[in-house]
């Protein structure tokens, strides 16, 4: 390898230029043949040249990201660089994940293996956690196992209907894979569309731990239910069905034995008031109560 300072620091500045134009092509060009790019997100090496395969994705969700960065440190072909990473988080940065319109700050370093044929190799080091965090996503630290416990996410959606349920449907559906949990999870959103728009439809609880999606839905009646699964969740039934999709699946129905009370703090005496019936003042002080939360 041939080492020449003002090159290489050229040649970085070149590379970091291109990042702020968005211009994928451009920092590809800085690579040598054979360079290398690597960092936390990427699960190892990628060719230099498919750099776009990092830039595109992040530009088109932070579509105002620049790097901030200090000057090179190092010699004889080996430095690091120190930089900030800045943009509103307008797109998309992963599929069925909508864009919190927050600003994204993220602190790192990367190391760079570089001559005057071009860069040889970049490693990029940065917290993953933190990065998520500060546009307003939520990083989860769990283990994915312990003991017979397996852990994993959840979400609910709410539609606003205060009304009590009538039936409860459980379901779960084991993926064969990470590539078919990505498909039940597209269905998934696609189904929770469609239950929005029925009347009769209350809330949702979904979730995975590891491969097995489950769901938790209540209903005002099983007529809503059959409405809502007649839409999008029919064309996956027919995936399902026809062709090689998901390793196991069980749904069901179920029916109230009995609908207990709902109970909410007074926040100005500490009672703890029944508002089944929806009143909106303490029994006790006659303070106004929070809204009454729904029943699922």
């Amino acid at each position: 390898m041939t080492h020449d300072r003002t090159k290489a620091q050229a040649i970085l500045d070149d590379y970091f230029d291109g990042w702020n134009a968005h211009d994928a092509s451009a920092a590809a060009r800085t690579f040598a043949p054979g360079g290398v790019y690597s960092d936390p997100a990427t699960d190892g090496s990628i060719p230099g040249a498919e750099i776009g395969r990092v830039i595109g994705p992040l530009c088109a969700a932070f579509p105002d990201l620049v790097f901030e960065r200090s000057a090179a440190a190092g010699d004889n072909g080996r430095y690091v660089v120190e930089w900030a990473m800045r943009g509103h988080n307008q797109g998309a940065l992963r599929p069925g994940i909508s864009p919190t319109g927050q600003k994204a700050v993220l602190r790192g370093a990367s190391l760079f293996e570089v001559d005057v044929d071009g860069i040889h190799a970049v490693r990029g080091y940065f917290d993953q956690k933190a990065f998520f965090e500060s546009f307003g996503l939520m990083a989860l630290v769990q283990p994915i196992e312990q003991g017979p416990a397996k852990f994993g996410y959840s979400m609910r959606v709410p539609s606003g209907n205060s009304k009590p349920p009538g039936v409860i449907a459980l379901t779960w559906i084991q993926g064969a894979n990470e590539a078919e949990k990505e498909r039940i999870r597209a269905h998934s959103r696609e189904n929770v569309k469609d239950f929005l728009a029925e009347p009769g439809f209350i809330s949702i609880v979904t979730g995975f731990t590891g491969l097995r999606g489950f769901t938790v839905t209540a209903w005002e009646d099983e007529a809503s239910l059959k409405r809502a699964l007649a839409g999008h969740h029919a064309a996956a039934m027919k995936e399902l069905f026809g062709g090689n999709f998901v390793a196991s699946v069980w749904t069901s129905v179920w029916t109230p034995t009995r609908i207990n009370r709902i109970w909410v703090r007074c926040p100005s005496c500490g009672s703890l008031e029944d508002v089944s019936d929806d009143h909106r003042a303490c029994s006790q002080c006659h303070a106004p109560l929070p809204e009454r939360p729904a029943f699922w």
